[in-house]
């Protein structure tokens, strides 16, 4: 590889993932397991961060097959508590 693109790949990946914060899972919102009928994930495993008022959709963030962040709703159904043993 190139330097010069050496350098643009690391600024695109932490321009992207700093501010934006899609490579990295928030620290806020509940552990939850995210089926995969709303997406293609790399785990289901996820976070919710928002209900609507009506409880019928969840605002969760989960990582795709691309390993990148994604914010989505997503219907509430399909979102379950993670328990840890």
């Amino acid at each position: 590889m190139r330097p010069g693109k050496w350098v643009r790949t690391t600024l695109l990946v932490l321009l992207c993932g700093l501010p934006l914060g899609c490579l990295f899972m928030p620290r806020d919102g509940t552990d939850v397991f995210v089926e995969a009928r709303t997406g293609k994930y790399w785990s289901g495993e996820g976070k919710l961060v928002e209900v609507s008022p009506d409880e019928r959709s969840c605002k969760v963030y989960v990582r795709t097959n691309a390993l990148f962040v994604e914010s989505k709703w997503v219907d509430c159904r399909y979102v379950h508590a993670r328990r840890f043993h």
